[in-house]
């Protein structure tokens, strides 16, 4: 069975300062990294052990450097690099998607680093349906027919994930403390695992989701699609109204229509 992982920074165990642990010049960032390389390599060995025979990851958490450190990466993962944050590349043929180390989405109480795709951007839906970077990546490998079976993250993305797809494996390695929903990156309280405990969940909820495939469908949103995003400030729904096929819809709110997921949302 052929395994395709996409991996995110900001649900990685111990990490809880953006700008210092998710920037690539933060004075934490290659601790996060590491952190993040060894929840991979520790999913990659509770895959093999539930059945795996390939497993790639796709890094998302920006252009190069990213999130995961190459050189750390257990030998049994080849690494997608190279494709920035445009969205997950090489997946056809897999038979699962398993998310790793992912947040809510932006607006989410009990969160920890919420947001959706950027700092700028307070809200996205599509069809109707409210939705963040779990959601557009479930729908995006599930409309190549590729269920995702397995999340990483906080107890918010783990919420958010069983919401879409009923059944999902998930393994919570930290949690929000704030009952309300905290700015974009806002540093608030959270309770951790330690990184070594966090791998050692990891590994066995990655093995116990290897059996949950074929048993779970692909999440799919249907075309024709709407995609409406809402914006913290009038000035970034400017920049994003000048491009052909956006519509402005109030000083904050823009729209995108089309009948290809691919490029959807408008920003």
């Amino acid at each position: 069975m052929k395994i395709y992982v996409i991996c995110d920074l900001e649900g990685t165990a111990g990490v809880v300062d953006h700008r210092q642990q998710c920037w690539f010049d933060g004075k934490f960032y290659e601790q996060a990294r590491r952190m993040a390389t060894l929840e991979l390599n520790a999913l990659v060995e509770g895959a093999l052990q539930g059945g795996a025979t390939e497993i790639a990851a796709w890094d998302g958490h920006g252009p190069f450097p990213g999130g995961i450190d190459v050189e750390l990466l257990h030998p049994a993962c080849r690494l997608v690099m190279g494709a920035g944050e445009s969205g997950p590349v090489g997946f056809e043929g897999f038979d699962a998607m398993f998310l790793l180390g992912f947040h809510a989405m932006a607006g989410t109480p009990r969160a920890v680093l919420a947001h959706s795709f950027t700092g700028f951007i307070s809200e996205c839906r599509l069809n109707g349906l409210m939705l963040g970077e779990i959601g557009l990546n479930c729908a995006t490998l599930g409309m190549a027919g590729i269920p995702c079976v397995f999340l990483a993250g906080d107890q918010a993305a783990a919420n958010e994930v069983r919401a879409l797809i009923p059944g999902v494996e998930t393994a919570v390695v930290k949690e929000g403390l704030s009952p309300s929903p905290v700015g974009v990156f806002t540093q608030a309280p959270l309770i951790s695992l330690s990184p070594v405990r966090a791998q050692e969940v990891i590994r066995e909820s990655a093995r116990r989701a290897m059996n949950l495939v074929g048993k779970i469908a692909p999440f799919r949103i249907e075309p024709p699609y709407t995609a409406q995003v809402r914006f913290t400030e009038e000035k970034y729904a400017d920049q994003n109204a000048q491009r052909a096929g956006i519509l402005r819809l109030d000083p904050l709110t823009v729209e995108k229509s089309g009948n290809e997921l691919d490029g959807i949302m408008p920003f």
